[in-house]
């Protein structure tokens, strides 16, 4: 009786791990959301009422970046569709391969933030702007968000590699690719925001 009771409450746990999993997920989503929904904001409003208002191009690596999410994510979605068709063997790769994509974003982001200090483009002190301040802050806050993504891809790429997951147990990388999207379409809005308003 007691065994059934104690398998009972762990079946009870993980269903509601189930059921809360996403919805946690999405109200942190939207916190992000109204965090960098907020700088945007904030830079239209200061940028409307500085007739001085710095403006600049982005630097190309910044464009590799896009490319560089978006096939991730691609990547990393046909996995999913893989092993809910029973083929673990193409998660097993599209989380590595979104893995070292992801890594590769960020080296990408280095290389755009190089790019833009070498044109005199500073994030601090004397010769920066309030622009210039700007595109520093939001593409690092956005790489720290991606390193928790990072993270999530690389549980689920080990998990992956233990056959941890089949048809019936996909949850963790549905959590994983929801976050990994949301990073996508995120960095995809900052890169447009940043050519054509900021």
């Amino acid at each position: 009786m007691t065994s059934v009771s104690i398998n009972n409450q762990f079946d009870t746990a993980e269903d509601i791990k189930k059921k809360t999993a996403k919805p946690l997920l999405w109200i942190a989503i939207v916190s992000i959301v109204m965090l960098f929904g907020g700088w945007t904001s904030a830079v239209i409003v200061s940028k409307g009422s500085s007739p001085r208002w710095f403006s600049f191009d982005l630097p190309f690596a910044f464009t590799i970046s896009t490319l560089i999410i978006v096939a991730s994510s691609l990547i990393f979605h046909y996995g999913l569709f893989s092993i809910r068709k029973g083929n673990s063997n193409v998660l097993k790769l599209a989380s590595i391969i979104t893995l070292v994509l992801g890594v590769m974003f960020i080296v990408s982001q280095y290389y755009g933030w190089k790019d833009l200090y070498s044109n005199g483009i500073f994030a601090t002190g004397s010769k920066s702007t309030s622009a210039s301040s700007f595109i520093y802050l939001v593409t690092v806050f956005h790489v720290l968000h991606l390193l928790a993504g990072i993270i999530s891809v690389l549980v689920v790429a080990i998990k992956s590699l233990k056959e941890k997951y089949n048809q019936e147990n996909t949850l963790g990388v549905e959590l994983s690719i929801i976050y990994w999207h949301f990073l996508g379409g995120l960095w995809i809005y900052l890169f447009l925001f940043l050519k054509y308003v900021a």
